[in-house]
């Protein structure tokens, strides 16, 4: 297994680029949970001098007074009161410092926020008048991004304007992802990640002495694992009915995708069911999609579950969590499971290929520099049949149309032909066009010579896509 910190050197770099400077900074950092916000602060902070407080779901008075006693350790002192208030509080690690560098970070903030409603005019008040003239590195994390984009970040908020750098940590997209899995082949590589998804946490319960079949059976299908409960007690973390929001993640791991067919199928009202959802993405767990080039409240918008570990959660194991817990854990695997994987594995497959391209368009290394990139769908206006496009990417009248194939047999012609009917569909209206075929098991001679005779037709295999 790799090491714990893997795939965050850009984010620390820029972090370290910050601290250099010698002024008051407010760093706000957020992401989901497990996503690795808490290690990178840790390897942050490793050789500076800090006060690390993790806010807990207390009063606040508490959360007070276990600040306080940090603090006081921090300087050595001893016997004195906890602070009365987080003014003071913040008060007295500015004056301690004299102006010398300290990071002072306070993880989950909302908890903090939530009790206290005026701490971010207080903050605010201390910040313009006190803590500016000051050289403290103060960093403010939380996992609820709803409330950390609105409250913290937006517009409204008492703070806006006086932070001075924010990042959103996101799941690893594939291509880092797999510098945790070493020793498996690229298949296993990618069907693993599809299983475990981008998170760090997640990752590192992968052994790479197994097979991908003893990985999945150990960590979700026994009773005892890690994973066998993670994505309830998450919900249970982050929500006050994780029953309605575990039933609408089923619903849509079930096919159900738009919103009026989740909230029949859950028994919700329409509203309160919008409502959940929107939770539900404001957390990462979920997100909204419409067809490529079509507007935001398109009729046509449905519902997906971003995070993989969730969608594999909902699809494999609570459906089946009465056999796994009577010992039918190998029937699991072999019914359930290893039949349908493939069928599983084309929307990861689909994420995975969008995700080679953004990297490739980063880097200038494709025809066209798009500007936006997604999956199509509609119907087909001659034959009223409806038609698929797996990703769509353009720069004003410059597109590219890909087809992302996770089958075992090769990429044939009659792939190819498709999607050239179907881009016509989509659009008539268009100047340079190139299509790009992924493909798990490669493609067929026909297909390669058409693409050696074709320089807008391009083809990229497992051995392209792990190339990185």
């Amino acid at each position: 297994m790799c090491e714990v910190f893997i795939g965050r050197e850009k984010e620390l770099s820029d972090l370290n680029e910050l601290y250099v400077q010698d002024k008051f900074q407010l760093f706000v950092l957020y992401g989901r949970r497990r996503v690795g916000k808490t290690t990178l602060l840790k390897e942050f902070c490793r050789d500076k001098d800090t006060i690390f407080y993790s806010a807990e779901q207390s009063n606040n008075k508490n959360n007070l007074e276990k600040f306080s006693e940090l603090v006081f350790n921090f300087y050595n002192e001893t016997n004195l009161e906890s602070f009365s208030s987080w003014t003071n509080a913040l008060s007295y690690i500015n004056e301690r410092q004299k102006g010398k560098r300290l990071v002072l970070v306070i993880d989950e903030f909302p908890y903090l926020v939530k009790k206290n409603k005026a701490l971010l005019s207080e903050l605010q008040h201390l910040i313009d008048h006190t803590l500016i003239k000051g050289n403290i590195f103060m960093i403010i994390c939380g996992s609820y991004m709803g409330f950390m984009e609105k409250e913290i970040l937006g517009s409204k908020s008492p703070l806006f304007g006086r932070r001075t750098g924010q990042l959103k940590m996101k799941p690893f997209n594939y291509q880092t992802s797999i510098k945790f899995l070493e020793g498996f082949s690229n298949e296993d590589k990618l069907k693993i990640y599809g299983a475990f998804g981008g998170t760090p946490l997640y990752l590192q319960q992968v052994r790479e002495n197994e097979t991908f079949e003893e990985n999945i059976k150990r960590a979700y299908l026994k009773v005892t694992s890690y994973l066998y409960e993670e994505a309830l007690l998450l919900l249970c973390q982050e929500v006050q009915e994780p029953g309605v929001y575990s039933a609408i993640i089923e619903a849509i791991a079930s096919g159900y995708t738009k919103s009026n067919e989740i909230s029949t199928k859950i028994g919700e009202d329409s509203a309160k069911c919008l409502k959940y959802i929107k939770t539900l993405c404001e957390l990462g767990i979920l997100h909204k999609e419409t067809p490529f080039g079509e507007k935001e409240a398109s009729r046509k918008t449905i519902y997906a579950i971003s995070d993989f570990m969730f969608r594999f959660w909902y699809r494999y194991v609570f459906a089946n969590r009465t056999l796994v817990e009577t010992g039918a854990q190998q029937a699991v695997w072999l019914k359930r499971i290893e039949p349908d994987y493939n069928s599983y594995m084309g929307i990861v497959f689909e994420r995975i290929c969008a995700d080679y391209l953004s990297i490739k368009n980063a880097n200038g290394e494709l025809p066209i520099l798009f500007t936006s990139i997604g999956r199509w769908w509609g119907t087909n206006p001659t034959t009223r049949s409806q038609e698929e496009i797996d990703l769509v990417a353009n720069d004003g009248k410059d597109y590219l149309f890909c087809e992302c194939k996770w089958r075992n047999e090769k990429l044939d012609l009659s792939v190819l032909n498709d999607l050239k009917a179907k881009a016509d569909v989509f659009t008539k209206n268009r100047n340079k066009t190139y299509f790009i075929l992924f493909s798990k098991s490669g493609f067929t001679d026909a297909v390669i010579d058409e693409a050696n005779d074709d320089n807008s037709i391009i083809l990229v295999d497992l051995n392209e896509l792990m190339s990185f």
